[in-house]
C-alpha cells in the first residue's frame, strides 16, 4: 500500500491522536483505549499503529502494557494542504494572532539570513538584521494558530545552490511583532527545529528592540486578506 493510502486509510486514528495532543508531545495510550475511542477493534487499531510507523507518520515507543505515540512533521504536512482547503469553509478572518517564549537556538541563525540575505529583501521589501528571534509555541490554541498560517500562501524563496550547496526552501509570511517591528515569519523547508518553534526576522535586532530575554512572551499577528 503506498504511503499517501495509509495515511488517509487510517485517518480517523491519527484524529484522535491529535485530540490527545499527540502533534504536540509523546501521549501515552493503549490499543484497547484506542479502540474503544475510535470504535476501531483492537487487532485494526495494533495494525494500523505499526504502519503508520512503517510510514514514518507516527513515532512509536513501547512502554509497558501500553506504548507512547507522537505524530511526526510529515504527517502534519500531510494535513495542512487539506486544512487550507477547509478553511474558508468554516472561518473568515482578517488577523491570525498567536504568542510564544522567547528561546534560543542552535546559533546558525546568523549564518542563514545572511546566506539567504539577498532573497528576502527581495520577497520581503527589507534586509533583516542577521539573526533570527525563535519563539517557543506552548499553548495549543496558539500553535493551532501557527499550524493555520503555516497552510496560507507564502511568500516563497525557491531552493537553491551556492557554493556546492544547496539551501533549502523558505516560505515567509508577513507579521507584526510584539505590536511594533514589522517582520516576517521564515519557515524553512530544512529545520532541525520542532513544529512549536517560529523563527522571525526583522530589518532591526527583534531583542533589542523589544528589550527581549529568554522566557519572555511576545506575541505576533500575520494580516490575511479575505
Amino acid at each position: 500500500m503506498e504511503k499517501r493510502q495509509v495515511f488517509w486509510r487510517y485517518l480517523p486514528l491519527v484524529l484522535k491522536l491529535i485530540e490527545m495532543g499527540a502533534w504536540r508531545d509523546w501521549v501515552y495510550t493503549t490499543t484497547v483505549d484506542l479502540a474503544s475511542k475510535t470504535r476501531l477493534p483492537q487487532q485494526t487499531v495494533s495494525r494500523a499503529l505499526k504502519t503508520l510507523e512503517n510510514a514514518a507518520f507516527i513515532e512509536r515507543r513501547k512502554t509497558g502494557r501500553g506504548v507512547r505515540v507522537r505524530l511526526t512533521e510529515k504527517c502534519l504536512g500531510a494535513l495542512r494542504p487539506v486544512y487550507e482547503r477547509l478553511l474558508p469553509v468554516f472561518e473568515e478572518f482578517k488577523t491570525l494572532r498567536f504568542s510564544g517564549i522567547v528561546t534560543s537556538g542552535f546559533g546558525d541563525g546568523v549564518h542563514y539570513v545572511q546566506v539567504y540575505m539577498e532573497r528576502f529583501e527581495e520577497k520581503l521589501g527589507f534586509r533583516p538584521y542577521p539573526g533570527t528571534l525563535n519563539l517557543r509555541i506552548v499553548d495549543r490554541e496558539d500553535l493551532k494558530t501557527v499550524f493555520t498560517i503555516r497552510g496560507l500562501p507564502a511568500l516563497r524563496i525557491d531552493a537553491f545552490k551556492r557554493g556546492g550547496r544547496i539551501y533549502g526552501a523558505v516560505s515567509c509570511y508577513r507579521a507584526l511583532i510584539g505590536d511594533v517591528i514589522e517582520g516576517a515569519i521564515v519557515v524553512p523547508e530544512r529545520t532541525h527545529y520542532g513544529p512549536d518553534i517560529v523563527e522571525l526576522i526583522a530589518p532591526e535586532s527583534i531583542r533589542e528592540k523589544l528589550g527581549l530575554k529568554d522566557g519572555d512572551k511576545v506575541s505576533v499577528e500575520v494580516r490575511v486578506d479575505v
